[in-house]
């Protein structure tokens, strides 16, 4: 796993599912804060839940230690957390832990590779279906968003379970995926072939890009083949979040009936 170099010691989550699906998933958490008041002492019952028992060996928990809880008035828990969207709670928790490409290679049939997606509400709510879809993602360094406490959120939590790999440069690790023997689908509004014309049921992965701009130049050029959503309203595009989702589970109902059409 890889963590960004020159980062701190630490990050923030905030939010009820990340705090819930921090505490299951790969990093520490070494304390959790609530806001203080009837509402903290709600949220302290359910945190007991979440953490189970001094001695239960709960999902992603063994051999961790538990986190210390702390209590401070909704003025400074927001302060504290750089946000008023924290629903009360949050916790400091290890920086990310990416995934290395090879690994990813190895483990998972199915990607999503995104191209220059800069806003972390799409860029969680991508984890969030790729994670629930079996699907690794893939962010390239440059001109794109990193998990934050924000993509956290988006993501509902689901960042904390989710392969996520970030590299130097999206082209290349395409064709790494080629190598290994991924086909690659690149995803453009005035593509000739339709989606649902392809077999999804080799390995797999999508790359879609950012509606202003769509794919780079290089990173079209790596794909296998272009597809296309069709579009029968008004609207030129759809949101990269909802166009991932449709090309993910298009996957995800092949592999599951057996059938590429």
């Amino acid at each position: 796993m890889e963590t960004e170099p020159g980062v701190a010691d630490f990050t923030f989550v905030y939010g009820r599912n990340p705090v819930r699906e921090a505490l299951r998933g790969r990093r520490q958490v070494h304390a959790v804060w609530l806001v203080a008041g009837s509402a903290g002492d709600e949220l302290e019952r359910r945190l007991h839940e979440w953490l189970g028992s001094p001695h239960a060996h709960t999902p992603g928990r063994a051999g961790r230690v538990r986190p210390a809880v702390h209590r401070l008035p909704a003025l400074e828990l927001t302060a504290l957390l750089g946000t008023p969207d924290h629903q009360g709670i949050g916790a400091e928790v290890d920086p990310y832990p990416y995934l290395e490409l090879e690994q990813v290679l190895r483990s998972h049939t199915l990607m999503v590779a995104l191209d220059q997606i800069q806003d972390p509400h799409n860029l969680g709510a991508i984890i969030r279906t790729a994670e629930g879809a079996g699907a690794a993602v893939l962010v390239p360094r440059h001109r794109s968003a990193e998990i934050t406490p924000a993509v956290v959120k988006a993501s509902a939590g689901a960042t904390e379970h989710a392969a996520v790999v970030r590299v130097r440069n999206l082209a290349d690790a395409l064709a790494q995926a080629k190598e290994a023997g991924f086909w690659t689908y690149g995803a453009a509004a005035g593509a000739a072939a339709p989606y649902t014309a392809q077999d999804y049921r080799y390995p797999s992965c999508f790359v879609v890009g950012s509606e202003g701009e769509g794919l780079g130049r290089r990173v079209s050029a790596a794909c296998d083949v272009m597809v296309a959503l069709p579009l029968s309203g008004r609207v030129e595009s759809l949101n990269v979040s909802v166009s991932a989702g449709i090309l993910l589970y298009e996957a995800v109902r092949q592999r599951a009936s057996g059938e590429a059409t």
